[in-house]
C-alpha cells in the first residue's frame, strides 16, 4: 500500500506544473556599444571577451554594437515551476586595433554598456 501512496503522490506533484529548472550561469552576459572616446564614433570589429573564459567572445558590428551571451548549465531537479537565477557579475575585456584595451565589470542585471576606448599612442 505504501508504494501505491508514493506513486499517487508523485503523479499528483508532477501534474501541478512544469519542471524546476536551476540555471547556473558560468559567465556574465553583456551587450552594448563600443565608441571612440574622442569622436564618439562607433568602433567596428572591437573584440569583447570574458576575462576568465577564453574562447567566449563577441565582435562589434558596423554600428559598434555587440551582444555577449552567457554560457549556462541547466539542471532539471523536480517537477514544478521553472526558475532561473540572475547571471553573475564578471569582467569583460574590450579591445580594438589602435586602441588601449579596457576592462569593464559587468553586474548581473546591468543594462546595455557604453564603452569608450582611447586611441593608443
Amino acid at each position: 500500500m505504501t508504494k501505491l501512496r508514493y506513486t499517487l503522490s508523485l503523479s499528483f506533484l508532477m501534474s501541478l506544473s512544469g519542471c524546476i529548472e536551476i540555471t547556473t550561469y558560468v559567465s556574465p552576459s553583456a551587450s552594448g556599444t563600443v565608441v571612440d572616446a574622442a569622436t564618439k564614433k562607433p568602433i567596428q570589429g572591437a573584440t569583447i571577451s570574458v576575462d576568465d573564459h577564453p574562447g567566449l567572445f563577441a565582435q562589434t558590428n558596423s554600428d559598434g554594437q555587440f551582444s555577449l551571451a552567457p554560457t549556462t548549465r541547466t539542471t532539471h531537479i523536480f517537477w514544478l515551476a521553472p526558475y532561473r537565477s540572475l547571471p553573475p557579475g564578471g569582467t569583460v575585456v574590450v579591445s580594438a586595433d589602435g586602441y588601449a584595451s579596457k576592462e569593464v565589470v559587468v553586474n548581473g542585471n546591468a543594462g546595455p554598456l557604453l564603452v569608450s576606448l582611447l586611441r593608443a599612442r
